[in-house]
């Protein structure tokens, strides 16, 4: 599991669209904290604490957050932000308890040389770059390694080609990267046109010649 790294909240009492609203406008995130023996709890993170945080560190970095004079361990849950100027609108955190295990999304990393696929002319496609895993606390990586470097054309990397020892939450043949052939069509039609347009001149010089 990742370092722990202190992250200051704010516990807060009001909720809705207009109170998230405002909290934005003084440079707040509203967030809530689930989790733990205890019920959802409303926060607000400083966008600029949360900006530096994601900035170093990986988003499931545990997270001790000082609410109010208390710690409380938890990990970001979901963060969701605007489709289009990708400004941060609300965060979950979920709270972790060492014995309990957690759900979450853990990113994929490759590793090794560039696929032998890619170096025969083909092309990488990246399907799935997180799963979804269930481990303790503990357990849970910052990353999964995979690699790449013996992927050909035509061939695809899946959930069960991983090396890893915590839970992935999706079906042994769920496709995560495969290499894909160069498509040609596009040369083959403009050799297609090009041929036309000879033909097409030729005919138009015979008619003149006629």
């Amino acid at each position: 599991m990742s370092a722990t790294v202190t992250l200051t909240c704010e516990s807060r009492t009001d909720t809705g669209k207009s109170a998230a609203r405002r909290l934005r406008r003084e440079g707040q995130i509203p967030a809530i904290l689930y989790g733990g023996d205890r019920s959802a709890t409303p926060l607000s993170v400083g966008t600029r604490d949360l900006i530096d945080f994601l900035r170093h560190h990986p988003r499931n970095t545990v997270a001790a957050l000082e609410v109010d004079g208390t710690t409380r361990s938890a990990v970001i849950k979901e963060l969701s932000v605007h489709p289009v100027t990708r400004r941060m609108l609300h965060l979950d955190f979920l709270e972790i308890v060492a014995d309990r295990p957690i759900t979450l999304e853990v990113p994929l990393v490759a590793t090794g040389q560039d696929p032998a696929g890619v170096r025969h002319g083909g092309i990488l496609q990246v399907v799935r770059d997180r799963v979804r895993v269930r481990c303790l606390p503990g357990d849970l990586p910052e990353a999964i390694e995979v690699n790449l470097t013996d992927l050909d054309i035509d061939q695809t990397f899946t959930v069960a080609d991983l090396d890893t020892s915590v839970s992935v939450l999706a079906p042994q043949e769920t496709v995560l990267f495969k290499i894909v052939a160069p498509r040609i069509e596009k040369a083959i039609v403009a050799e297609g046109e090009e041929g036309e347009g000879e033909e097409g001149e030729a005919a138009g010089e015979e008619a003149t010649e006629e």
